[in-house]
């Protein structure tokens, strides 16, 4: 009976933690650590990256093929591939850094659960960032929307499809939304490259970090930015689980298997249950709870 109840659980939160990615978009994988580690009660760090990481692919694996059917989307996926597997050519190799330094050097559920919950701290902060971005509505907003260098339509600029202009070694030319983008492909790599190593060390998504470089940095419209994250965090999950797996990281198949079941049903209903809920509310609620988990970790005794 106790089994049973343990196993309950670890589905509902996984349920929970479902729902929540599905949603609000941010920290499934912050959910899913702590699920392992405060709720199934799982002391061996390693296991709870690399069962988490794979939760967080469950997420991307649904949402990819919903994001490319969209009729918005077809118009720029020649885009969103060209910049997604820039980006995930240096996740991959991030990921493969930091799940190997994360296997090697924080093993130990204390230390991991410390520097931990600075980073759900990290997560709370960039979402008030957005909230306060999203509040302040400056009549430049749509000229910041285009980047550094960006350049709008009709300055320098030609309206048409979205499209890749020029693709070299030194940068990326490509129109979209009636705006045209010059990125380095070097940047998006070593972007790419530092946002896998920290993710993976901590076996999480990145997405909270790969959308905010996208729109803030970049200037990216948020529906592409969404799409190349998807991208981007499935590639780079892959990776780091992968190479854990193959580092001899024991994957714990029973507790995997019921939150896997927990994750799909939560990401499944998550989309239908939302419309009916207030997504301001939601926002607010996870940034409660991920202050509580930092300070649960960083603080507790």
């Amino acid at each position: 009976m106790g089994a049973l109840i343990y196993y309950i659980s670890g589905f509902i939160w996984a349920l929970f933690t479902g729902f929540v990615f599905s949603t609000v978009g941010a920290a499934g994988g912050i959910l899913a650590s702590f699920g392992f580690i405060t709720v199934l009660d799982i002391h061996a760090a390693n296991s709870v990256k690399v069962m988490s990481q794979i939760l967080i692919i469950v997420s991307p694996l649904i949402a990819l093929p919903i994001y490319l059917r969209q009729d918005r989307v077809k118009q720029i996926k020649s885009i969103l591939f060209y910049i997604g597997f820039i980006i995930a050519a240096g996740a991959i190799l991030g990921a493969l850094l930091g799940s190997w330094f994360s296997k090697s050097y924080l093993f130990e559920l204390k230390s991991f659960k410390y520097l931990f919950g600075y980073l759900t701290f990290l997560v709370v902060a960039l979402m008030v960032y957005n909230i306060l971005k999203q509040r302040k509505k400056k009549p430049e907003q749509s000229k910041k929307e285009g980047g550094a260098d960006a350049v709008p339509a009709g300055e320098g600029g030609k309206r048409g499809n979205p499209s890749i202009v020029k693709l070299s070694v030194k940068k990326i030319d490509f129109r979209c939304a009636d705006r045209d983008y010059s990125v380095p492909p070097v940047v998006l790599f070593i972007t790419g490259f530092a946002i896998a190593t920290i993710s993976s060390i901590f076996g999480v998504g990145g997405g909270f970090l790969i959308v905010p470089f996208l729109t803030d940095v970049v200037g990216l419209p948020v529906f592409l930015a969404a799409g190349i994250s998807i991208l981007v965090v499935l590639i780079s999950s892959l990776t780091s689980v992968s190479n854990y797996i193959r580092m001899g990281v024991l994957v714990i198949v029973p507790i995997l298997s019921a939150t896997l079941a927990g994750v799909i049903a939560g990401s499944i209903l998550g989309p239908k249950i939302s419309r009916h809920l207030n997504e301001k509310m939601l926002k607010y609620v996870l940034m409660v709870l991920l202050v509580f988990v930092g300070v649960f970790y960083v603080f507790k005794p």
